[in-house]
């Protein structure tokens, strides 16, 4: 009896661990310190886009809204790892280099792909603010984040088009 016992509880055990692996557990979260409120960030899996090269993916949800964000990590070029983010409203790159990250109107190799940054959805002063976020080496989880909350403010009226979640 005591065998049968313990065959059952190992294999309840063995069961419960495998079922944990499946849970998909988010990249990051944080707080927006906006009416955004809390953002988390998954990973979205590969991202075909450019002259065929798989990118990685991201997707970046906020707790007060039900629109989703989508960061392209490239990383081709030695020493520089670009991200493109795209929503609905505005599509637009951040560079990270060895000592600095911020953010850039989309250059040609993905307009090339479709890609541009409309003007008319772009709060300007914004965006000069975040020319350079940071002047430090970061990992890419710490860029992803920054992104999840820099990213929203260079939308016009970001609070309107974003914080709508009832």
């Amino acid at each position: 009896m005591k065998r049968i016992l313990s065959l059952t509880v190992a294999a309840f055990v063995l069961l419960s661990f495998s079922s944990a692996s499946d849970i998909k557990l988010p990249v990051a979260q944080g707080k927006t310190n906006s009416a955004l409120g809390i953002y988390t960030i998954d990973k979205a899996g590969k991202f075909e886009m450019i002259k065929g090269d798989a990118l990685r993916a991201y997707e970046i949800r906020y707790e007060n809204s039900p629109d989703t964000v989508m960061v392209a990590v490239d990383d081709s070029k030695k020493g520089l790892t670009r991200y493109l983010v795209i929503s609905d409203n505005l599509v637009i790159e951040y560079i990270a280099g060895p000592e600095y990250f911020g953010v850039r109107i989309i250059d040609d190799r993905f307009a090339k792909e479709g890609f541009s940054t409309p003007q008319q959805n772009l709060d300007v002063q914004e965006y000069y603010h975040q020319k350079l976020i940071t002047g430090k080496p970061l990992t890419e989880t710490e860029h992803l984040c920054l992104i999840s909350v820099y990213f929203p403010k260079l939308i016009k009226d970001y609070h309107r088009i974003y914080a709508t979640k009832d």
